[in-house]
């Protein structure tokens, strides 16, 4: 018998909050904000999207599967996402983060 992964989908209306996150070409927070739980994610990708074009960029590559589109204006460019962790809590996992030594104690 063959396994399916369920399939994941990011802009799912969830029971949980959610950030709509705006980011430089460095990866650097430009502006965030929170979406509500229970709000319809696809409208707001959508809805963010036609802001965004209406603003004079030029819309590129986008997913839906990640929640992400990217756009362009002149020599600036941005990363446009729908992310499920709030972009201004330090990440406690992976291999960057950089909460000191356990036997530190300064």
């Amino acid at each position: 018998m063959v396994r399916r992964r369920t399939s994941f989908n990011p802009l799912e209306t969830a029971t949980s909050p959610r950030w709509y996150v705006v980011r430089s070409t460095y990866g650097t927070v430009i502006e965030s904000r929170l979406l509500p739980a229970g709000v319809d994610l696809k409208h707001e990708f959508v809805v963010s999207i036609l802001a965004w074009m209406n603003g004079g960029w030029k819309v590129g590559e986008f997913s839906s599967v990640t929640g992400t589109f990217f756009c362009d204006r002149n020599s600036e460019r941005r990363m446009i996402c729908i992310e499920f962790t709030d972009p201004k809590a330090v990440q406690k996992f992976g291999s960057g983060y950089f909460g000191g030594c356990p036997g530190d104690k300064s």
